[in-house]
């Protein structure tokens, strides 16, 4: 920490301790285990433990190895990054990482990407401040009140925080463009977060941070005018220990203990959408992705052999014989039974919940649909049936319709697309082999 005077090097271990021991693990409670497994553990506040410690160490490998359980928490916390909602809170959630691997190598005595030394050093209560705090204090406040100040600090600081960031490679212009447009972003949010309704003592510690925010990003936009235009500004020592400081108590402990205080709002636990039942009757509703897929299964079909798939339909034989990983309520699918899915492997595998909301058995069709609950990352229905036309052929025929409810969904915009194509391809494929096997056991 070279660059920094001795009274800024104390102050930036304090807030650096903050920010992995109370910080860190208060917005993790605020999320939830929806969002982060064990959001509440006290792991978490452990590991940044160890890494408060590993700040006020002599530079060198007890220092980093103290500092490595912190990142590998935090490498956890880049990978809950698909299971949140809204873009603030997956920077909220991506950026300690960049923190956490500053701090291992400044304490280790490593240069990172060029960099080392009190920049390192900077770079880990940035990214615990403006990265977490700041974009999950965004990302909060946008789930209790949807206004325009909101949608504006949504839009606005993610990018700032990481516009800063990139600064730092590409130049201090650069990085006048990212304080400003972060400072735009927090002061919509720091006005928002004014008109909250809750305790006094709520109010009052959202005011503070809403203040403070307001005169500390000033500070910010001095200094970066002034590393961008040579124009007389702050030190880093001095920024450290005002705007630093300011910034971490003032505005992100105070903004997050005033959240926490406020009434919650417990998320419904049925369904996420309104028009339940669509797919059966086969008109969709508006606002939503439609999606119509016929796959054939085989031909010259009897109605015993749409019985007999129909059947391995409802009672997930389809699911499991296209290898698709599925942990039902119940042995068959019946209106009210929960189900959940996981696509992909292992500890990166996605729990994809949904609710069976109509089944049917006619002469003609076999099949039901489920809807999708809280967790799920589209909201929508989703039908599968086992149909049988009047030429005698059988097809495995999907009806959905959908929106993306993740902010990495609607990111991926057309790829969702194509990924569901995929996944029905390999549901039919399985069903394609029930209806096989129906095929040659009725031939033998």
């Amino acid at each position: 920490m070279s660059e920094l005077s001795p009274v800024a090097e104390d102050a930036l271990r304090v807030v650096v301790g903050l920010g992995t021991v109370v910080v860190l693990p208060l917005g993790l409670r605020l999320l939830g285990d929806r969002a982060v497994p064990r959001s509440r553990s006290l792991l978490w506040p452990l590991a940044g433990l160890l890494a408060a410690v590993s700040v006020w160490l002599p530079v060198g490998a007890p220092a980093a190895l103290l500092a490595t359980p912190f990142a590998a928490a935090c490498l956890v916390l880049a990978v809950c990054t698909v299971r949140v909602r809204t873009f603030p809170v997956a920077v909220a959630l991506a950026t300690p990482l960049v923190g956490a691997a500053a701090l291992v190598a400044e304490r280790a005595g490593w240069g990172l990407l060029g960099f080392s030394g009190g920049y390192l050093a900077l770079t880990v209560p940035h990214m615990l401040f403006a990265g977490f705090g700041a974009c999950l204090v965004v990302g909060l406040v946008a789930q209790t009140t949807a206004t325009p100040l909101t949608r504006v600090a949504g839009v606005a600081v993610p990018p700032g925080v990481l516009l800063v960031l990139a600064g730092y490679f590409v130049s201090d212009a650069a990085e006048l463009v990212g304080a400003v447009v972060l400072t735009a972003g927090l002061w919509c949010a720091a006005a928002a977060t004014v008109g909250l309704v809750g305790s006094r003592t709520a109010r009052l510690l959202l005011r503070v941070g809403a203040v403070t925010i307001a005169v500390s990003m000033l500070l910010a936009l001095w200094w970066a005018v002034g590393e961008a235009t040579g124009l007389a500004h702050p030190s880093l020592s001095w920024m450290a220990v005002t705007h630093g400081v300011a910034n971490a108590v003032g505005f992100v402990l105070c903004s997050l203990l005033g959240l926490r205080l406020l009434p919650t709002t417990p998320q419904p636990p049925g369904l996420t959408y309104a028009e339940i039942g669509a797919t059966q009757a086969g008109r969709l509703p508006q606002g939503y992705r439609h999606l119509r897929v016929r796959h054939l299964l085989m031909s010259g079909a009897t109605t015993l052999d749409l019985a007999s798939v129909g059947d391995a339909l409802l009672r997930w034989r389809v699911h499991e014989a296209a290898l698709v990983q599925v942990l039902p309520d119940g042995p068959e699918a019946v209106p009210g039974l929960r189900v959940v899915s996981r696509p992909g492997a292992g500890p990166v595998s996605l729990p994809v919940p949904c609710e069976v909301v109509w089944v049917e058995r006619t002469t003609d069709r076999v099949g039901f649909a489920y809807g999708t609950l809280p967790g799920h990352p589209f909201r929508g229905e989703e039908a599968f049936t086992v149909e049988r036309d009047d030429a005698g052929d059988l097809w495995f025929v999907v009806t959905a319709f959908s929106v993306p409810d993740r902010w990495w969904v609607r990111l991926a915009g057309p790829l969702t697309v194509v990924g569901q194509r995929l996944y029905l391809r390999v549901l039919a494929r399985g069903a394609r082999r029930l209806a096989v096997v129906r095929q040659l056991g009725r031939v033998s």
